[in-house]
C-alpha cells in the first residue's frame, strides 16, 4: 500500500510541477522577494528568518533562476507534507485505511493547496511545525532521546522558516500540563528547548548588528503601537478574520471541521485527539485576540491547521460519512482547481461568478510581461547607465526577476514602512551622476517628488495588465535622466 500512496502523490506532484511549467502565473510579489533575498545571503532579514532565502538559493542553482526553480521547494515539500500525514495519522490511531485516506484528505483544504504551490515562509513552517508535532508526540510516548533531538532540530527550523513557530512552546507546555506533567522532570525536555533556542541565534545576531528591526516589525503586526480601536472596527476585523477562516479552510469541508472544533473538546479525554486539537484551537483564538486591535491576514494562523485536518478526517472515518465527505471534498476540489485557473469560468460561462476585477489570481499575472516590456525600454536607451527603482518592493522585486539578466533594482520611501531594500544600496549612489537613465515603474502616476528629483523626463509609458479579457491593473513607467535628489520620507521600522 505504502508504495502505491507514494506514486500516487508523486503523481499528483508531477501535476503541480506541469502547472507552474505552463506558465498561467506568475511569482508572486512575496516569492520574488524572497528570491532575491537568495541574491544577498545573510543571517536574517528585515521581516522573515533566512531559510527560506537559502531554499531559493539551493533550488535556483540547480534550476535556474525562474518560477519553477523557486517553486519547487513548495511542491516537494507538498509531498513530504502528504506522506507526514499518512506517517502520524497511522502512529496514532494504528489504521493504515484511515491514515491513506487522510493523506488524500488534505488536498480539499485550499491552505495545503497554495501552500503546495507558492513558496511563500508558511510553506517551510508548516512543514517543520508538523514534523515538530510528530516528534514531539513520540517523544512524550516513547522518551527517546533521538526523538527529542529530533524535535528540537526540527522546532529551529521552524523558527528560522517563520518566527510564528514559537507558538509550538506553549501549545507543547498546555499539551504537557494537561495530560504528561512528568515530562517536567524530564531533562531531555529541556535539552530539546536548548537545540531550539540555537537556532535563533542568528536572527538575535543579525538584529543587533541592525537596531533590533524585526522586534519592532513583528510588533507592528501584532498591535503593539495600536492604543485604541473603536467597538465597531474591532468587530469588523473579527469578522473579517473568522470569515477568512473559513474560506481557508474550504466553505464546502467546513461543517466537517466545525464538528470536528466541537467534538474534539468533548473527547479531549483521549490524548491523540487532544493533542490535534489544542494547537489549532490556541492558535485561533491568539490570532482572533489580535484581530481587535488590528486587521490580520486569513493565512496567518493556517500553519497549524493541517495536524487539525487529521482530527476532521478521524471523525469523517469512524462516523462513516463517506458519501457526503466524498461530494463535499469533490466541489471544494473543483473550487480549488477554479481559483489557480479561473479562466475557466469563463469557459464554462460562469464568468460572472468572479469577474475579472474581484479575481484573487489577477495579483499573480502580468508580471512577466511588465517585466519584458521594461527589458525593451531598457535596451531601447541604448547605454548601460540605467538603473529601475519604484517606490513599491512588490514591483521592484518583481522586476529584478523578470527583467532580462535580473538587474539591480532600488525601492524609495514616498511614505511606508522600513523594507528589506532600505538595508541595500540605495539610488543616491547615482545622484549627480551624469548620463544615467532611471527607469521609475509604478501602480499610479509619476510622484512630483520623483520628477523634480531628475533633470529630465524623456518618456512615460502606461502599461495596463489584461486579463481574461479586462483591464485588472495598470502600471505606469516613466524614464528619467540624470539623477539629482529625490526627497524621500524618513525610514520607519514599524
Amino acid at each position: 500500500m505504502l508504495k502505491k500512496l507514494i506514486i500516487a502523490h508523486i503523481f499528483l506532484a508531477l501535476i503541480r510541477i506541469f502547472y507552474v511549467l505552463s506558465g498561467h502565473i506568475d511569482l508572486s510579489t512575496e516569492e520574488a522577494q524572497y528570491w532575491l533575498w537568495s541574491k544577498h545571503l545573510d543571517w536574517s532579514y528585515y521581516s522573515k528568518p533566512p531559510l527560506i532565502a537559502y531554499m531559493n538559493a539551493l533550488s535556483t542553482s540547480i534550476l535556474g533562476d525562474t518560477e519553477i526553480g523557486v517553486r519547487i521547494n513548495a511542491i516537494l515539500i507538498g509531498f513530504v507534507l502528504a506522506m507526514l500525514v499518512f506517517v502520524f495519522t497511522k502512529y496514532l490511531f494504528k489504521d493504515e485505511k484511515m491514515a491513506l485516506f487522510s493523506s488524500f484528505f488534505i488536498y480539499g483544504f485550499y491552505t495545503y493547496d497554495f501552500a503546495s504551490i507558492i513558496f511563500l515562509t508558511d510553506t517551510p513552517l508548516v512543514l517543520f511545525w508538523v514534523l515538530t508535532s510528530f516528534y514531539f508526540y513520540r517523544s512524550i510516548e516513547e522518551n527517546r532521546k533521538k526523538d527529542w533531538s529530533l524535535t528540537g532540530v526540527y522546532a529551529g527550523l521552524g523558527f528560522l522558516s517563520k518566527y510564528s513557530m514559537v507558538f509550538f512552546l506553549p501549545v507543547a507546555l498546555i499539551y504537557s500540563f494537561f495530560r504528561k506533567r512528568e515530562i517536567f522532570k524530564e531533562k531531555w525536555f529541556y535539552i530539546s528547548i536548548l537545540i531550539a533556542s540555537l537556532f535563533t541565534l542568528p536572527v538575535i545576531i543579525w538584529n543587533f548588528q541592525h537596531d533590533f528591526v524585526t522586534f519592532k516589525h513583528v510588533g507592528h503586526l501584532e498591535g503593539a503601537n495600536i492604543k485604541e480601536v473603536t467597538f465597531s472596527k474591532s468587530l469588523q476585523q473579527m469578522g473579517d478574520y473568522i470569515a477568512g477562516q473559513i474560506a481557508i479552510n474550504s466553505i464546502f469541508l467546513f461543517p466537517f471541521v466545525i464538528y470536528a472544533f466541537y467534538r474534539g473538546f468533548r473527547d479531549r479525554k483521549d490524548n491523540r485527539i487532544f493533542y490535534l486539537w489544542i494547537p489549532a484551537v490556541f492558535v485561533f483564538l491568539v490570532f482572533l485576540y489580535i484581530s481587535h486591535k488590528k486587521r490580520v491576514e486569513a493565512n496567518w494562523p493556517a500553519f497549524a491547521y493541517l495536524t487539525f485536518y487529521i482530527l476532521v478526517y478521524f471523525y469523517i472515518h469512524t462516523k462513516r460519512w463517506f458519501r457526503s465527505a466524498f461530494i463535499l471534498f469533490t466541489l471544494s476540489l473543483f473550487t480549488v482547481i477554479t481559483l489557480f485557473y479561473t479562466p475557466i469560468l469563463d469557459k464554462i460561462g460562469a464568468g460572472n461568478l468572479l469577474p475579472p476585477k474581484k479575481d484573487p489570481t489577477k495579483r499573480l499575472v502580468g508580471w512577466k510581461a511588465l517585466g519584458k516590456k521594461v527589458t525593451e525600454i531598457r535596451q531601447s536607451l541604448g547605454t548601460d547607465k540605467n538603473f529601475i527603482f519604484s517606490h513599491s518592493y512588490h514591483i521592484a522585486s518583481e522586476m529584478a526577476f523578470y527583467v532580462k539578466g535580473h538587474p539591480k533594482t532600488y525601492c524609495i520611501n514616498l511614505g511606508r514602512r522600513m523594507n528589506q531594500f532600505d538595508l541595500w544600496d540605495s539610488i543616491k549612489k547615482f545622484e549627480g551622476k551624469k548620463g544615467y537613465y532611471g527607469i521609475y515603474v509604478s501602480d499610479k502616476p509619476i510622484d512630483k517628488r520623483v520628477l523634480k528629483g531628475f533633470e529630465k523626463l524623456e518618456k512615460s509609458y502606461v502599461f495596463p495588465v489584461i486579463y481574461r479579457g479586462e483591464v485588472v491593473r495598470t502600471h505606469y513607467i516613466y524614464v528619467l535622466k540624470n539623477l539629482i535628489h529625490i526627497k524621500e520620507e524618513k525610514i520607519r521600522s514599524f
